[in-house]
C-alpha cells in the first residue's frame, strides 16, 4: 500500500506543515510547559511591554490606545497621532513592529500550549484546533503593520491612508474575534476535561 493511501485512511499521520506543528504542540504540552509559557507571557507583559508603551504615553489623552479597541476609525487614528510628538510616534512604530509583534508570538504560543494540553487526549479527533490561537497572532501582526505604516505616513506628510486605516481596523476586529474563539475553545476544553474526570470517577 502506498504512503499516500495510508495517509488518507489514517489522518493522524498526515505530514503537512500544520499537522506537524499541531502534533509538536500536542506532544510537548503538559502542565509544566503551559505554566512556563504563561510565566513568560506575564513577565514580558509586566517588565518589557508596559515599559515600552510608556514611551508614547500621553497624560489625559483622548485616545490612549488603538490596538486594544474592537476596531477604530480614521478620526481616532488621527487624534491618537496628533497628540504625540515625532519622537513618540517613532517609539510607537518600534512598539508595533518589534515589541508588540513579539508579544503576539508569546501569547500565541501560550494559548496553543493550553489548548493542546486540554485537548491532548482527543488530539486525533480535534486535529489542528490547537493552532487556532495563531490566527489571532497573524491578524495582530497585520494590525501592527497597518498602524506602523499609517504612523510613518503621518510623519512624512501629516495624513493617513483611509484604505490602510480600514485594513488596520478590520485586522483588529478579526484579531479580537479570534481571541473570543480561543477563550471559547479553552472553556469547552475545561468542560470536556471535567466531564471526563467525573465519568471516570463514577466508574470506579
Amino acid at each position: 500500500m502506498s504512503s499516500k493511501s495510508t495517509e488518507s485512511k489514517n489522518p493522524s499521520i498526515k505530514s503537512g506543515p500544520l499537522s506537524r506543528a499541531s502534533r509538536f504542540f500536542y506532544t510537548k504540552s503538559n502542565l509544566v510547559t503551559a505554566l512556563l509559557a504563561t510565566s513568560v507571557f506575564a513577565g514580558y507583559l509586566v517588565f518589557l511591554l508596559m515599559g515600552q508603551g510608556k514611551a508614547f504615553e500621553v497624560a489625559n489623552s483622548s485616545v490612549r490606545s488603538l490596538g486594544t479597541s474592537l476596531g477604530f476609525g480614521q478620526a481616532e487614528i488621527l487624534a491618537f497621532l496628533a497628540e504625540r510628538s515625532n519622537q513618540q510616534i517613532n517609539a510607537y512604530i518600534s512598539f508595533n513592529l518589534v515589541w508588540d509583534s513579539l508579544f503576539g508570538l508569546i501569547y500565541g504560543v501560550m494559548y496553543v500550549f493550553w489548548v493542546s494540553l486540554l485537548f491532548k487526549p482527543y488530539s486525533q479527533k480535534f486535529g489542528v484546533l490547537n493552532l487556532l490561537p495563531f490566527g489571532q497572532v497573524v491578524f495582530d501582526w497585520l494590525e501592527n503593520f497597518g498602524l506602523a505604516t499609517l504612523s510613518k505616513q503621518y510623519l512624512a506628510d501629516g495624513t493617513i491612508s483611509s484604505t490602510t486605516a480600514q485594513f488596520a481596523s478590520t485586522s483588529s476586529t478579526i484579531k479580537w474575534a479570534f481571541s473570543l474563539l480561543v477563550y471559547g475553545v479553552i472553556l469547552v476544553g475545561i468542560v470536556i476535561r471535567i466531564v471526563g474526570a467525573l465519568k471516570r470517577r463514577s466508574q470506579h
